[in-house]
């Protein structure tokens, strides 16, 4: 879940701070309030192509970090898998964008673009105004109320898969049994 959001110089941003709470986060305003500059700053520090002119006028360089707490063991092993790791559950993106480059880091560590895209798939979903949305997949609803609530039956679902388990063993098992003599 992204925790907060921190930039620095980007557009017409000198430096602002976005604290995301649980559930839906919703930007909404008039026109021009700067909607869209954040959530640019987002797919930036994402791995989204980055052009000096977004450096603030009078500024050297434009920052913005993401921090994401992780507690999904999946989006851990996968995050593992690609070698980073989580300091106290919490995962740092940051993306420097100077005159001639950009630098890119994840917890410190200095990495690609492509690593951050390759990240930001795991990490995040941003929906807009008529974009795609995984939303309306259906493959994507079990995991969505799974993750929704999580707390509520996050054991309950571990009895009945344990219990599953169970059940499939001695239909196995059944079947081994009623084998005619023939194939016995």
């Amino acid at each position: 879940m992204l925790i907060s959001l921190s930039v620095k110089n980007l557009a017409l941003i000198d430096a602002e701070e976005v604290e995301f709470g649980d559930g839906l986060n919703i930007l909404s305003g008039e026109t021009g309030a700067g909607k869209s500059i954040l959530i640019g700053s987002v797919n930036l520090a994402l791995g989204e192509r980055a052009d000096k002119e977004m450096i603030r006028s009078g500024a050297e360089y434009a920052l913005v970090e993401l921090v994401f707490t992780v507690e999904d063991p999946a989006q851990i092993k996968a995050i593992q898998e690609m070698e980073f790791s989580l300091e106290e559950g919490q995962l740092i993106l940051q993306r420097k964008i100077m005159e001639n480059r950009s630098q890119c880091k994840v917890c410190g560590e200095t990495v690609t673009a492509k690593q951050l895209r390759q990240l930001s798939e795991i990490l995040i979903d941003i929906h807009g105004q008529h974009e795609h949305q995984s939303l309306l997949a259906q493959k994507n609803h079990l995991q969505i109320l799974d993750a929704y609530a999580r707390k509520d039956i996050g054991s309950l679902k571990a009895d009945l898969s344990e219990a599953y388990r169970a059940y499939t063993g001695i239909v196995h098992e059944l079947k081994e049994a009623s084998l005619d003599t023939e194939q016995r």
